[in-house]
């Protein structure tokens, strides 16, 4: 009865004119605070999303999918601030509609990331112990200011959790709690560190200024990273493990306060360091280690079938600070695609008939690249010798040498040391009598085989697993 008395907190109207806005019972947000609460505009009503990843956005079920776009800023319609180009919206496939808060979830993925501001990841692992009765959040949105409208500022407010009930929270009351046009928005909890965590979405009220509904958010992280193939949770495993990458700090630690101004995308917004919240920090201890890299597919010596997509899958394991990104070397010339999640590889690229070698290659966050053994295999013909691998390498022990001047640019060969550009303007490997040599490249051949390589690798959708490894 009681889930039947809710009403949903419908996206607000936006052929209203914005006038004083949102939260009621909160105050106007003023330039550059809770900057990471963005307008979720499009299909003729005004939602609210947090960004929890530079590429993600998450906001509620119940405002649709479809063509939306993104506002950070103070308003949702201009005034300071920028518009940015959803690639997809989704809804949860499972959501049964607006008596559903335990599953009013959605999220969009942006076309560019948004790089120049911190942003603020979900609460996950040992944070979740502070979602609990009588913990103070800031709720922040867009809505209205009261029943009748407002809509189209953003104001924040301080309030408390009331109480929790499975993937729920009661949040606000007593005149102060979200109303129409904040569905989806988050309500934050504060860290040791003065950062902050996006804990929910906000989902339905009985009214504004009593307490709302609203959707927790960590339940929905398997689906969206599954979804989504980005990694919202830096810090952790998807079972809560503390797992940290490099990604895992930076985090908004803002309040309030302003910093600055949109014309500057807001310098100066405090942002944390490396995380520490649940255990030590990624980068707490010194690497001075490489990646073990090894190619595990294709096999060495293998002759596939004339006109086959080849797929190159590869194994990269860094104990340290963990694997920044990984890359591969055919024929001894550096590719420029990389991949930045495991699994590693590039699946299904079209590579013409005749024999080959591949190499892979990992660099961590400290700068160490380690390197695979070479690898040679034969599309409609046998694969060649392999060359004798001198480089360092002991079939992927781990024992290259650290290299802190990181990958090389493909497009910037006089920047590398040790690369020389021919004259068609493809980078190929010295041949310093190394197992990573040019020996044996096709006349004509390499330059149409790095184009392709790089335009099909970034064209193809993988799942990317959790974590690093």
């Amino acid at each position: 009865m009681i889930l039947a008395a809710l009403l949903s907190l419908a996206p607000a109207d936006l052929s209203t004119t914005p006038t004083y806005p949102q939260v009621t019972g909160g105050q106007e947000v003023v330039e550059c605070a809770w900057i990471d609460t963005v307008a979720v505009t499009g299909g003729g009503g005004l939602c609210t999303g947090s960004l929890v990843h530079p590429r993600v956005v998450v906001y509620a079920a119940h405002c649709g999918d479809g063509d939306k776009q993104i506002r950070i800023g103070n308003t949702s319609t201009g005034g300071g601030g920028y518009t940015r180009a959803t690639d997809r919206c989704v809804v949860y496939p499972d959501y049964l509609g607006t008596s559903d808060q335990a599953h009013d979830w959605a999220f969009c993925v942006l076309e560019e990331p948004v790089t120049e501001i911190p942003t603020t990841p979900p609460a996950f692992g040992c944070e979740l112990a502070r979602i609990e009765a009588g913990a103070e959040v800031v709720i922040a949105g867009f809505g209205n200011d009261t029943e009748t409208g407002g809509a189209g500022t953003k104001r924040w407010a301080d309030t408390t959790i009331v109480s929790t009930f499975g993937n729920t929270v009661n949040i606000g009351g007593g005149g102060t709690s979200t109303c129409s046009g904040d569905s989806g928005g988050s309500a934050f909890i504060a860290m040791e560190d003065g950062s902050w965590r996006a804990i929910s979405m906000t989902s339905t009220g009985i009214s504004c200024g009593q307490t709302g509904v609203h959707a927790l958010m960590h339940p929905a992280i398997p689906w969206i990273e599954e979804t989504a193939q980005i990694d919202i949770t830096p810090c952790h495993d998807l079972d809560g493990t503390w797992n940290p990458t490099a990604a895992c700090g930076g985090f908004y630690a803002g309040d309030e306060t302003p910093y600055g101004t949109w014309d500057d995308w807001c310098e100066g917004t405090p942002s944390t360091g490396s995380s520490d919240s649940c255990g030590a920090a990624y980068d707490a201890e010194a690497d001075g280690d490489p990646p073990i890299v090894s190619v595990t597919a294709p096999n060495d010596g293998v002759e596939l079938p004339a006109d086959t997509a080849v797929s190159i899958a590869i194994d990269a394991v860094d104990d340290g600070w963990g694997v920044r990104e990984v890359w591969v070397e055919i024929d001894g010339m550096e590719q420029a695609v990389r991949d930045e999640y495991p699994p590693y590889g590039f699946d299904g690229v079209p590579i013409p008939n005749g024999g080959y070698t591949v190499q892979a290659f990992a660099i961590d966050w400290a700068d160490n690249v380690g390197m695979s053994e070479i690898v040679a295999f034969g599309v409609g013909e046998p694969a060649p010798e392999t060359p004798d691998d001198d480089s360092g390498s002991d079939g992927g022990s781990g024992e290259s040498s650290a290299d802190t001047t990181g990958p090389v640019d493909p497009s910037n060969a006089d920047d590398t040391g040790d690369s020389n550009e021919d004259t068609t303007g493809i980078v190929t490997q010295d041949d310093g009598g190394g197992g990573g040599c040019g020996c044996g490249q096709r006349s004509g051949g390499a330059a149409w085989l790095l184009a392709l390589f790089g335009l099909l690798v970034q064209a193809l959708p993988r799942l990317r697993a959790k974590k690093r490894s």
